[in-house]
């Protein structure tokens, strides 16, 4: 394996486990009941396993560690696979300085781009 994917890893695997503490932490302290019987829930199964528990169960928008803690989770994935570093649409090579800047991010620039034309238009 590549040393900057080394490092990639080292860098998702850390962030990961700040960000699983930190949604726990999230969840646990939301005054409404579901939410926090749903952080106890978590609590007693592996963490590899929450976003499949909590997929439908929440409004990923009320939580904005949810949406990074898939983007890392994804990133680690690839990892495994050996697809780490190829954007999702076109399947090309990451640019190594997007990946430098963020080692979760699933897009080339160019595809990055459409996708950002796409939800601007549907936003208007």
């Amino acid at each position: 394996m590549n040393e900057n994917v080394i490092n990639y890893e080292q860098s998702l695997q850390a962030e990961l486990t700040a960000l699983r503490n930190d949604f726990l932490g999230e969840l646990k302290s939301s005054p409404n009941e579901f939410t926090h019987n749903l952080a106890n829930t978590l609590e007693v199964n592996p963490p590899n396993k929450w976003l499949d528990i909590v997929v439908e169960k929440i409004n990923p928008e009320q939580f904005p560690q949810y949406d990074r803690l898939m983007k890392v989770e994804a990133a680690l994935c690839q990892m495994e696979i050996g697809q780490f570093g190829y954007c999702c649409d076109c399947e090309q090579a990451i640019e190594p300085e997007l990946l430098e800047q963020d080692p979760a991010t699933q897009r080339c620039i160019s595809c990055k781009a459409k996708a950002a034309r796409s939800m601007d238009m549907q936003q208007k």
